[in-house]
């Protein structure tokens, strides 16, 4: 763990993760998330968990950690993975036809096929 100095300017910052064993997704997602043991991750000079690609999710909490700044401009969840606000299967920075039902089937932008 980290000294006291570095848990009261990084209170949040988590050593080891444990991915769920229910987790799905069906994104790019790194696959160092689906393998079932414990994970390290490193921290900064400051005693702080990296945001490697700058998407305000920490890296142990981010299970597509090399977004693009285009994926970014639209945002992303809480996991650190692109918008997809319709249900559509096609991530909001992509997505042409953002109202599209999640029961159509859709082209790559997220228009019905």
């Amino acid at each position: 763990g980290l000294g006291d100095v570095y848990k009261r300017q990084c209170p949040n910052t988590a050593q080891i993760i444990r991915i769920s064993s229910d987790f799905k997704y069906s994104a790019s997602l790194d696959p160092r998330r689906l393998e079932k043991k414990p994970q390290a991750w490193p921290v900064d000079e400051h005693g702080c968990e990296r945001d490697s690609d700058n998407d305000g999710v920490r890296d142990s909490k981010d299970y597509c950690p090399d977004n693009t700044t285009i994926e970014i401009s639209s945002g992303v969840t809480r996991n650190g993975c692109p918008l997809q606000s319709d249900a559509d299967g096609t991530p909001d920075y992509r997505d042409r036809c953002p109202e599209t039902p999640s029961d159509i089937a859709t082209d790559q932008f997220g228009c019905p096929k």
